[in-house]
Parts: C-alpha cells; sequence; structure tokens
C-alpha cells in the first residue's frame, strides 16, 4: 500500500536517494530540507506519513516532531539518525514517534513500515449487525485502499477501538434493540474526536439523528442503500483534512 509521504533531511543526496527509491514503489513524494520546513508543510498537506532525520541544523527533527504533533496528532512520523543523544531519543518517543531507524536505513524495513503507516491512517471500522453487509462494505472499500476492521456488536467495537484507534467508524444507527443514540454514545464515549459516519435504511432515520444525536459528535449521514463513491468520498474528505 503506497501513499503520500514528506521526506526530510539537510543532506539532499540522502532526500533525493529515498524520494526515488518511494516514488519507484508508487509513492508520492514531497521534500523538505529543515524541521522548520517539515512543520510548515505538515500543517498544509494530506501527508500520510513522515520521514525525517534527527540531527539538522536549527530546529532538529525531535523538536519538528513534537510541532508536528501539536498541528497533527494523527500524523504518523518516522525519524531517522545516525546518532543522537539518548535525551533525545527519549523525548521522541513521549512525543509519539512511530520509529526510531538506524541512518543507513534498510530499505527492507522501511517499506514495511511505511506501507503499515498508511494502513493506520486510513483504517475504518466498520459496525453493523448484518454479517453479509459488513463482508461486501469492508471489501468494496479495501479495493479503493483502506485497511478495514468490522465488529457485529457495539462492545466489539468498543474494544477495537480502545486497541487501535481508528480514522473514521461507520456505524449503523439500529443495532437491533439498540438506540441511535445509544450506539453513537457508546462510540463517541471511547474517542470522541473520531470521525463518526452513521447510515440507516430507515425512511426517518436522518430526523432521528437531527432529533436524538447531540451536535457534533457526527462527521456525516449516509442513507442505505447508498453508492460507494458516497463513502469514500467522506473517507477521503476525512484523511485529507487531518
Amino acid at each position: 500500500m503506497t501513499g503520500h509521504a514528506l521526506i526530510v533531511d539537510d543532506d539532499k543526496f540522502m532526500v533525493k536517494t529515498l524520494g526515488d527509491i518511494l516514488e519507484l514503489q508508487g509513492w508520492y513524494v514531497e521534500t523538505a530540507y529543515s524541521g522548520a520546513a517539515a512543520v510548515e508543510l505538515a500543517a498544509t498537506r494530506p501527508f500520510d506519513v513522515v520521514l525525517m532525520d534527527i540531527k539538522m541544523p536549527g530546529m532538529d527533527g525531535v523538536a519538528a516532531l513534537q510541532a508536528i504533533k501539536e498541528v497533527r496528532k494523527d500524523l504518523r512520523v518516522i525519524l531517522m539518525t545516525a546518532y543522537a543523544a539518548q535525551d533525545r531519543l527519549v523525548e521522541a518517543e513521549r512525543a509519539g514517534v512511530l520509529r526510531i531507524l538506524s541512518k543507513p536505513v534498510d530499505i527492507g524495513v522501511l517499506l514495511p513500515l511505511l506501507a503499515s503507516a498508511v494502513r493506520a491512517r486510513r483504517q475504518v471500522l466498520l459496525v453493523d449487525h448484518d454479517a453479509a453487509f459488513l463482508r461486501t462494505l469492508s471489501e468494496v472499500l479495501q479495493v479503493e485502499g483502506f485497511d478495514t476492521v468490522v465488529a457485529d456488536n457495539l462492545a466489539h467495537a468498543q474494544q477495537l477501538m480502545a486497541e487501535n484507534t481508528p480514522r473514521a467508524v461507520l456505524l449503523h444507527l439500529h443495532l437491533g434493540t439498540v438506540s441511535a443514540r445509544e450506539a453513537v454514545t457508546a462510540v463517541h464515549a471511547v474517542s470522541p474526536e473520531m470521525a463518526l459516519i452513521v447510515y440507516s435504511g430507515r425512511p426517518d432515520a436522518a430526523e432521528e439523528v437531527h432529533d436524538v444525536i447531540p451536535n457534533g459528535w457526527i462527521h456525516a449521514y449516509l442513507q442505505k442503500p447508498f453508492a460507494v463513491e458516497e463513502v469514500t468520498g467522506v473517507l477521503n474528505g476525512i484523511r485529507d483534512s487531518s
């Protein structure tokens, strides 16, 4: 799985080498040569992952990581280093670095790591009691480049969210005897900042959402039956705006 990467290093030869390798693998690559430039780009571009050196003049990679996480908490950042003081590595871990790789970078380690970062950024949790619909929707979204996990009840959904917060949740509003408000509240309680998309086949469901769900809890509502383009359009908008 490929995506949109930012490569950051004051060594322009290193940036070009890594960029060429990723582009050959199908990645869309942008580059920067300082920590400050990386922070500025990360705040305005929909990157899936940042690959950045630690030792750079001015703002180093750890300081840039900390600044990026202030504006893009979900953005995955991988740091590279030939040598860095232990206290800086500890700071990077506390700031939420995905991994710290030794230079020269092992491409056999890097490529799977980048792919896993993209999957995490595109992960979508599907919650529905209809097993056949879950399977079909999951397969369609995977073809469109999204990594999906599925749950057929709220307890399982809450467990999956606690283990690895998904980028978005697609939730059927009416799960058996559970009310729409109960279903949304259960998901919202685990991760209030997560993008929640709800759907239903009931003709009055849109009005129910308006009447019983607090403002700001739901990112979008979809009426069944819906086209796959409706779902992917919403999901791509969530990813690109974060």
